[in-house]
């Protein structure tokens, strides 16, 4: 049941959050704040499937290129799933680096479809960095990287740090409620009893 509640609105969390983003123009994603809750509340499998679910949905609403990076949904999810085991958002400092990481992470794994699909021109905020790299006489497969290590790091250490400070903000009582052990490893409930 909790599954079947939270589930849908983690989706529109991710829904949202793009969408907004893109109407703003931005030169960030925020699109995958409910794929780490998720993560870290059920596991990969559900952070998957939020992530995945979520950018079909972006896709048909409002931001037709979102489908494309699906599979780098898995991997925030699968990555994020690693991260919340081993006890990587214990606090505000190793939730930072945790993004970091994700960021570099995302960039490379997004990069292949931004080269071979569409060129750097996504018709986001990152295309726009894209094409600030190609004015300084970068190739286009540079710029893209250049933008994706310029973007993706800052971004993903924003969605940690929100998702962090979100299950810190929830009771015990009602964490306990998820079956992920990644609550426990990052004491966002207590070990006492």
């Amino acid at each position: 049941m909790l599954r079947l509640t939270f589930i849908p609105l983690a989706i529109a969390i991710n829904v949202a959050l793009g969408a907004i983003v893109k109407a703003l123009n931005m030169p960030l994603y925020i699109d995958s704040i409910g794929t780490i809750l998720a993560t870290l509340l059920f596991g990969w499998k559900k952070g998957a499937i939020v992530g995945v679910l979520g950018f079909v949905i972006l896709t048909i609403f409002n931001h037709p290129f979102a489908v494309y990076f699906s599979l780098t949904q898995v991997i925030i999810a699968l990555y994020i799933d690693y991260a919340g085991r081993k006890g990587w958002f214990k606090n505000a400092l190793s939730t930072i680096g945790t993004g970091v990481i994700l960021g570099v992470i995302t960039a490379i794994a997004s990069a292949p479809v931004n080269i071979l699909v569409f060129e750097g021109a996504t018709g986001n905020g990152a295309a726009l960095l894209t094409s600030f790299f190609v004015q300084l006489g970068n190739q286009v497969v540079q710029s893209i990287f250049f933008a994706g290590f310029s973007i993706e790091p800052f971004d993903k250490i924003i969605q940690c740090l929100i998702t962090y400070f979100v299950l810190r903000s929830i009771p015990d009582n009602l964490l306990e409620k998820f079956p992920s052990k990644s609550l426990r490893a990052n004491n966002f409930i207590s070990n006492g009893n």
